[in-house]
């Protein structure tokens, strides 16, 4: 019998089935089948904020209280309370500090009066009580400077009300100049009675809200 002849066929097949098995063990050929590009550096940012924080006597309140940036603190007040009645004459000064705890720059800092109510409302009773909201025996006046006290050598000009009725504070005041983050400014406030007031004021009691607003 003679010696076995392989085909050329059979040797292409052996080649292929040789090379096949060597790109699978070292990984070439899988790769082919699929492609992958990975990120690595992916960032994103959130923009800066002003966040007013309000403090008096030892009190502070955040307008960070809300998610909104918008909130209402009851727990200070910046007309002095009632614990002490004025009498004609009289007058109780409260200071207030504002400082920007954001990490933004604030353009601008403003207080807004609301509306004055008072109780009893004017033109109850017998006699009949008298408007201390409107009639100018009882003031308010109002006076700012950068810094965590106030200092009237450097109070500003633009934020500033002269005593006034209640009713007849600017409807807006506003400081203009920036109050950098971390920056601070005090407000005094000072509400007296004249010592001329008619006798037709006594025991009212006076409301007026305030809203202190920083903007970017």
């Amino acid at each position: 019998m003679g010696r076995p002849r392989f085909l050329p066929g059979v040797w292409a097949v052996c080649g292929v089935s040789a090379l096949a098995l060597a790109l699978s063990v070292n990984g070439t050929l899988s790769s082919w089948t699929s492609a992958v590009v990975s990120n690595d550096t992916n960032t994103a940012a959130t923009a800066t904020a002003v966040i007013l924080k309000e403090s008096s006597g030892g009190v502070d309140c955040y307008s960070s209280t809300n998610a909104t940036n918008s909130s209402t603190c009851t727990t200070i007040n910046v007309y002095g309370g009632t614990g002490t009645p004025l009498t004609p004459g009289g007058s109780q000064t409260v200071d207030v500090t504002f400082a920007n705890v954001g990490a933004a720059a604030a353009t601008s800092f403003a207080v807004a009066p609301g509306t004055c109510t008072q109780s009893p409302v004017a033109g109850t009773g017998t006699p009949a009580v008298a408007n201390v909201c409107t009639n100018g025996d009882l003031t308010v006046a109002i006076s700012c400077s950068a810094g965590s006290t106030y200092s009237s050598g450097t109070a500003w000009t633009d934020l500033v009300q002269s005593a006034v009725a209640p009713a007849s504070i600017g409807a807006t005041l506003t400081h203009t100049g920036a109050l950098a983050a971390n920056g601070s400014a005090t407000c005094r406030l000072t509400v007296a009675l004249s010592g001329s007031a008619n006798v037709l004021d006594q025991a009212v009691t006076v409301t007026q809200p305030m809203t202190w607003t920083l903007v970017k």
